[in-house]
């Protein structure tokens, strides 16, 4: 878009905005003219709307009679669900489209005896899934800064590992830099804070948090190239997640994971490629077998159903898969699912065709159409790619797809950036690492590492 058509185009988004505040104003003053404009002896009517389509907070105009100004008593639903009601005169209501309403169908309701009516037109919903920006900031000349504070005025080191609590979804725990602090992520105040420094538990790189099954523990894996290492520590919901205890010693440990269903806490250690399991009750360790041989670093995570582990193995460019043995409770050797062990690259595709750059942490998202069609496994798997610069996402078939990054091909040739906007079309990422999901909001939250920031994409649909 060259500098004219930018300049055009400022022009008319500020001409539409004012035109707005226009609406909305003569809305309020006629409001204030009239102390009460809605007549419950008479019918309500809607004669029109605009804008005909639309996708989530596009600002629609309802037209028609007998509305009243006195918002409290208005009540606007579009597709079934309800709409943010921003003012009204009587005859015109201002109100925001909500997201995911795809039934399109508007109703408007008046008053305390309930009065409602149905515009006879349907409002075209158009889904619109987009990466954004959540949080943190770096300035033009690349500085940045690392501190606490609101969502809008916030630094990070580079956001890694995320995990939402079971509890609490309106709280995120995340990895920030190479291990350097714990973060929250406080959706509640929309605010950062810092809860853990690494010197505060003796740790030398945190690598992964998780939950316990109880929710009220949480688990902290650090790697540390030492005999005797401190591997996982635990922090309770009761003392805030802020005083550390040890539980495992090991050398150069990666990861924390817990089986959904039994609560069992597998670790591991890069230096050998060994993984362990850890049983609570007898507070012991269990060698289980050797992943890769030696420098072999991985993330684990389990199956929702508990039937299954992957692993994202980064420095061999792999995923592989590991059954769970049910009966002598324990993880089966693990095989490579896809990926080409030691070919770095960005290419979708199925097995060992599949190359991927950086495989680091993932989650499990239900996928509903998979749920229709009655499959036994209706979960895909949805990776952070760190050296591809993208979010995949890995299918039980063993297909790998791209779902968001490495687009805006137009502005140069690079596969990172640091670009919101449509999934694959302009969204770009620099690094992205870590990744985790909030199925009630369906909502991914992104650690884009190298762009210092939290990233989303809002599932709408």
């Amino acid at each position: 878009m060259n500098k004219i058509l930018k300049k055009k185009w400022k022009f008319i988004c500020l001409m539409l905005s004012f035109l707005s505040m226009l609406c909305f104003s003569s809305c309020k003053d006629n409001a204030e003219n009239n102390e009460s404009n809605f007549d419950p002896s008479k019918p309500i009517e809607i004669t029109d709307f605009t804008p005909k389509s639309g996708s989530a907070k596009t600002r629609l105009y309802i037209y028609g009679k007998n509305f009243g100004n006195d918002v409290s008593q208005i009540s606007v639903k579009i597709g079934g669900l309800p709409a943010k009601v921003i003012g009204s005169n009587g005859e015109i209501i201002y109100c925001l489209v909500p997201k995911r309403a795809v039934e399109g169908t508007i109703e408007v309701t008046i008053g305390e005896d309930s009065k409602s009516v149905t515009a006879s037109e349907i409002f075209n919903y158009q889904s619109k899934t987009v990466v954004a920006t959540l949080a943190g900031y770096i300035s033009p000349t690349g500085t940045k800064e690392v501190k606490d504070g609101p969502f809008e005025d916030c630094g990070f080191e580079g956001p890694r590992n995320l995990v939402i609590d079971p509890k609490n979804k309106k709280h995120i725990y995340m990895i920030d830099g190479m291990g350097l602090s714990i973060r929250l992520l406080d959706f509640e105040t929309n605010t950062v804070s810092t809860i853990l420094q690494r010197g505060q538990g003796n740790w030398e790189n945190i690598r992964q948090l998780q939950f316990t099954r109880s929710a009220d523990t949480m688990l902290i894996a650090n790697e540390k190239d030492a005999d005797g290492a401190i591997a996982v520590s635990l922090v309770t919901r009761e003392n805030g997640f802020k005083k550390p205890q040890h539980l495992i010693y090991y050398r150069r440990n990666n990861t924390c994971t817990i089986h959904p269903m039994n609560g069992e806490l597998y670790y591991n250690s890069r230096t050998t490629g060994e993984i362990v399991r850890y049983d609570w009750e007898t507070q012991t360790s269990q060698l289980l077998y050797t992943l890769k041989n030696r420098d072999c670093q991985y993330f684990i995570f389990f199956h929702p159903s508990g039937n299954y582990a992957y692993m994202t193995v980064p420095n061999k460019k792999l995923i592989v898969k590991a059954e769970y043995d049910w009966e002598n409770k324990t993880l089966k050797v693990a095989n490579n699912f896809v990926g080409s062990e030691g070919v770095e690259g960005w290419r979708d595709g199925q097995g060992t065709n599949a190359l991927l750059g950086n495989p680091m942490q993932g989650c499990f998202v239900k996928n509903e159409r998979y749920e229709k069609e009655g499959k036994s496994d209706i979960y895909d798997f949805y990776f952070a790619d760190q050296n591809a610069h993208c979010i995949r996402y890995l299918t039980p078939e063993g297909f790998v797809y791209t779902y968001a990054g490495r687009g805006s091909t137009g502005v140069n040739s690079d596969a990172y950036g640091y670009i919101d906007g449509d999934l694959l079309k302009e969204a770009r990422f620099n690094q992205p690492v870590g990744i985790a999901f909030d199925e009630e909001n369906k909502i991914f939250y992104i650690g884009d590492a190298n762009n210092s920031r939290i990233r989303t994409i809002e599932i709408d649909e």
